[in-house]
């Protein structure tokens, strides 16, 4: 009976070692495909992001770069910057110190390529 249970230890570190032991987490989108409230460095990736802004008249895009999320995210206290524009297209440094990003409105998000600093030859 003792070396039944030896066993079944001895399977079951060997399994906690291996779940534990490098299963990847998924990076940050680079996309922003749907409205929503995405959190910067988790689910999307800091950086200089585009969108096409609204394409309903009436609904002008809204977006949002927040330090807190607490409810209501319309709340100025936690808001770093906004923009409410019917102008396309939107544009928007989020920064890896956001704590996160809420769109409405305004379209697929695409985050803008780094330019380069390096020298060509």
């Amino acid at each position: 009976m003792r070396a039944s249970t030896v066993m079944i230890a001895g399977a079951l570190a060997g399994t906690a070692t291996l779940l534990g032991s490098g299963i990847a987490a998924a990076e940050p989108a680079t996309v922003i495909a749907e409205d929503g409230l995405y959190t910067v460095g988790v689910d999307i990736a800091p950086g200089t992001w585009e969108a096409p802004g609204t394409s309903d008249p009436d609904r002008p895009c809204d977006w949002r770069r927040l330090w807190k999320v607490v409810g209501d995210t319309s709340d100025p206290t936690y808001i770093i910057a906004n923009n409410y524009t019917r102008k396309p297209p939107g544009r928007v440094v989020i920064k890896a110190t956001d704590t996160a990003f809420r769109t409405e409105n305004c379209g697929v998000w695409r985050m803008v390529p780094a330019a380069s600093t390096g020298s060509a030859g």
